[in-house]
């Protein structure tokens, strides 16, 4: 009978484990130049958990247009191999300037890649002095990973 009960405690314990491990991702981030060769190799752990939809993450990346280290968690590391964090700064910086605070968005366009781990957002965004169409594409590295922002592009000023 006691045999029965630790092998029983032993089975829940491992049940138990391997569940927590499920909720969290290793991803082999690597940054190459222009040319192809490597700059950087990170290994990032990402909470499968608190997956965000693309909607959720253009949310988040339209309400805090003016506070840059909260952008920064809705861009992917792919958008930073094109547009330098330095330069992303100074054209949000930019943005905000010439536009003024963020008031509404609408989407108008959404088209998903056929294997839906690419979405394309065309959006008619109102801010204090300007309205713009912009362009945001997002992907995602795996199928339980977030939707991170891969290009955003100011399409027109109105």
């Amino acid at each position: 009978m006691t045999k029965h009960i630790i092998t029983y405690l032993v089975f829940i314990i491992s049940l138990s484990a391997c569940a927590q491990n499920k909720t969290e991702e290793v991803i082999e981030e690597i940054t190459r130049d222009s040319n192809g060769k490597i700059i950087s190799t990170t290994i990032v752990k990402k909470d499968k958990g608190n997956v965000l939809s693309a909607e959720e993450v253009l949310n988040q990346f339209y309400n805090n247009q003016e506070k840059i280290e909260e952008l920064d968690k809705c861009m992917s590391f792919r958008f930073y191999q094109k547009t330098p964090y330095s330069k992303f700064k100074e054209i949000m910086a930019s943005k905000n300037k010439l536009c003024g605070k963020f008031i509404t968005k609408k989407i108008i366009e959404t088209e998903y890649s056929p294997d839906k781990k690419a979405v394309r957002y065309k959006i008619q965004v109102t801010y204090e002095t300007k309205n713009t169409v912009e362009q945001i594409i997002m992907i995602k590295e795996s199928e339980q990973s977030k939707f991170e922002i891969f290009e955003y592009v100011i399409l027109e000023n109105q």
